[in-house]
């Protein structure tokens, strides 16, 4: 089974204070890595895993665990703040 077919499912077992290593073992190897730097804080690191929407779990490491999680949607779920209709 495919890591995105369990992406939904497994996220609900992933807790903030995670090291990367507790987050692959749960999640899988087959993420991305979306941003690196070194800060005044240490090292951040966002990574993320692809569900089968096509929507994006985005995992925020800081020095090694996990300190912020959040979801983005898929282009086609977002719907635009700026439309209107005609009456």
């Amino acid at each position: 089974m495919k890591n995105e077919w369990k992406a939904d499912d497994n996220m609900q077992k992933v807790r903030i204070g995670m090291t990367k290593k507790e987050v692959i073992s749960i999640m899988g190897d087959t993420y991305k890595v979306m941003e690196a730097k070194q800060t005044a804080d240490g090292y951040q690191e966002v990574i993320g895993y692809v569900d089968l929407q096509n929507g994006i779990y985005r995992l925020r490491l800081s020095n090694g665990k996990v300190a912020e999680w959040d979801y983005i949607l898929p282009p086609a779920h977002r719907h635009s703040e700026n439309t209107s209709t005609s009456n």
